[in-house]
């Protein structure tokens, strides 16, 4: 993945200076509310001086309000070949606002480690605050002199975590007179603009702005909390010079990254052709040199050259065996090259689907993917992940935009998604009750599309590991045994995986005198819902079908004392059904679930609990069997 910039990025050099803080308690009530910190104070600057110069500052004050926000009170900063720390400062303040103690420069620690990059341009300096107190304020001041180039301004988001509340904020960006930036401004309005004879300062302010709850099926944060991105229109980085007016400007820098990183050593070309030249159709051939790449290569992270926006070449990849997603598909763009086959290196966001049309910047993107346009079909290929299977989209970038390079330009593009249909789930339940509450029978579930995705790893699980996989699933049935676990997997564009497996039961149901309630199903099911209010959107970003089908043998001696009601809801959010019937010796139950994907504001959350807990209600009863 691409380097993570920090986003605790300042600027304007200048003395810095320990103010006392304000008392923990005053802070308006209104801040306080779904709060375990808030941000007194997030004061950033840049002043941009040159193409290849800049400076930055930020002045920080949060008080911590209980022990589960005592992380927000650590400080971060990144550096590399372009940035470096030129000061630091801080103090932490008791929740009276006395000094407890300074903070100074040689408190920081120092790392060039990575645990997610083999290797990096940069390193981290970092601080871990620990506070006896409960609640405290810490105070950081901190500058970073940029050199050597300024591909992005410091990206302004002073809430960057959930239940973190902001009394005041700001972010000013100073430039010589008449030189041409961009800015996506997200919530934060739009900025105040001086300008004297040699510069011009814009300037966003924000006040009072209250946390964001840590609520289920949430947008993702950055989607709900202010946020100002910027970048310069002409930029120098690593001796190198482009232009982000446009995504096409953009690039043509981003494709001279690419230029001569496609040369294959004749080993290889050798190779592709042996795998290749046979074959009939551009997609055999295109899977062929796909799955060599699984068989061959591993994923690292590495964040190296031109800011890590640059792959390492062909050449270094296949001595090396091992790249990362900017390398690896780089290098099976080269070698579907050698075959005649043209493909697209493709930038894209796993966490954020939208990206924006009318602001380049290569903040947007996280990640990089492999386009390949063939005649009547559209690859979009995962090369960090060998277990994905060929021609599928995985679920974090299905549906996402995409920025793909060609011809020295570049395309905005939007990943297809797949119809909710599709992610398929089925189980089917064959069960014999004994008249002591126990049972022996078989069960089989079949995952498809999206559901496969979220349990394909079962088929590399050992036995014992797949055995506390499906069990977790049958908390209902307690000492549940099982035995004869199979699996089959069906790796294709529209993949699908099965488990099959018998199960012994001492205890299907409860009974009660000559009674035996039994449950619908024996799978754990997701419950009503507690919360009575809702503040984030509901968001979810995949939709499915589930079918769950239960047949069960009644013992002899027994008969159906009662059987819930069949019951059916409908609503914006999807859709439920129980269907019960009854014969000589046996029940059948058929419960099906549709959940569309979509984001609904939070004034339909009324509807949606209502919707959740009716289908609970109706999926969690059970059945009585008596004793005759």
């Amino acid at each position: 993945m691409f380097r993570r910039h920090i986003l605790l990025l300042v600027a304007q050099t200048g003395t810095l200076q320990l103010l006392r803080a304000e008392p923990a308690g005053g802070i308006p009530d209104s801040l306080l509310r779904n709060s375990d910190a808030v941000v007194r104070r997030y004061d950033q600057e840049f002043v941009y001086h040159s193409p290849t110069s800049a400076d930055e500052k930020c002045i920080q004050e949060i008080t911590i309000l209980n022990k589960s926000g005592a992380s927000k009170s650590y400080f971060s900063c990144y550096t590399d070949r372009t940035r470096s720390l030129r000061c630091f400062s801080g103090a932490v303040y008791d929740e009276q606002g006395k000094l407890i103690r300074k903070l100074k420069r040689s408190d920081l620690q120092y790392t060039e480690y990575s645990s997610s990059s083999l290797a990096q341009d940069g390193a981290v300096y970092y601080l871990q605050v620990d506070v006896p107190q409960s609640c405290y304020t810490v105070r950081f001041e901190h500058e970073i002199a940029h050199r050597n180039g300024i591909l992005t301004f410091p990206v302004f988001l002073p809430q960057s975590s959930t239940a973190t509340a902001l009394l005041s904020g700001s972010y000013t960006i100073t430039l010589p007179r008449n030189t041409p930036f961009g800015w996506k401004s997200l919530r934060a309005g739009e900025p105040e603009h001086d300008s004297t004879e040699e510069t011009e300062t814009y300037r966003w302010r924000l006040e009072g702005v209250s946390a964001v709850c840590s609520e289920t099926s949430s947008p993702p944060l950055i989607d709900l909390v202010p946020v100002v991105y910027a970048v310069p229109h002409r930029f120098e980085y690593e001796k190198t010079q482009g232009s982000m007016e446009n995504w096409e400007s953009y690039g043509r820098w981003q494709c001279s990254l690419l230029e001569g990183r496609d040369l294959l050593p004749e080993e290889l070309r050798a190779e592709v052709h042996r795998r290749t030249d046979a074959l009939g159709t551009p997609r055999e051939k295109v899977r062929a040199l796909y799955d060599y790449l699984g068989e061959t290569t591993r994923y690292v992270s590495i964040q190296l050259g031109i800011g890590g926006l640059q792959p390492m070449p062909a050449e270094e990849v296949f001595r090396t065996k091992f790249g990362d997603c900017k390398a690896l598909s780089n290098y099976l763009k080269a070698m579907l090259a050698e075959c005649g086959i043209a493909s697209d290196y493709t930038m894209i966001h796993t966490q954020r689907p939208r990206m924006f049309r009318d602001f380049t910047s290569p903040a947007q993107a996280d990640h990089v993917i492999l386009r390949v346009p063939l005649e009547g079909d559209t690859l979009w290929l995962e090369c960090t992940n060998p277990e994905i299977p060929f021609g599928y989209v995985h679920n974090t970038i299905t549906g996402h935009d995409a920025i793909a390079f060609h011809d020295n330009t570049a395309e905005f593009v939007t990943l297809p998604t797949y119809a909710d249909s599709l992610n398929r789930m089925e189980q089917t339940v064959e069960v014999t009750l004994d008249d002591r509450s126990g049972a022996r029978g078989h069960i089989a579930e079949r995952y498809e599309v999206g559901q496969y995705e979220s349990v394909m790893t079962f088929a590399k699980l050992d036995a014992r590991r797949r055995s506390d996989f499906l069990l977790s699933d049958l908390r209902k049935l307690p000492l549940v045994r099982l035995a004869n676990i199979a699996c089959t997997e069906l790796k294709e564009a529209l993949p699908a995986i099965e488990f099959a497996y018998d199960i012994d039961a001492p205890k299907y149901g409860t009974l009660s005198g000559n009674r035996l309630f039994v449950p619908l199903t024996p799978f754990v099911d997701f419950g009503t819902l507690a919360d009575r209010e809702r503040q984030n959107p509901i968001y979810r970003a995949e939709g499915y079908d589930d079918v769950t089908t239960i047949r069960l043998r009644i013992p002899e001696g027994m008969t159906v004392e009662s059987v819930p009601k069949q019951s059916a809801g409908t609503s914006p959010f999807g859709s439920f059904s129980t269907h019960i019937t009854t014969e000589e010796g046996c029940i059948t139950v058929v419960l099906r679930t549709r959940m569309h994907a979509g984001l609904y504001p939070p004034e339909m959350f009324d509807d949606y609990r209502k919707f959740i807990d009716a289908r609970s209600r109706a999926f969690n009863a059970r059945l009585v069997l008596k004793k005759e």
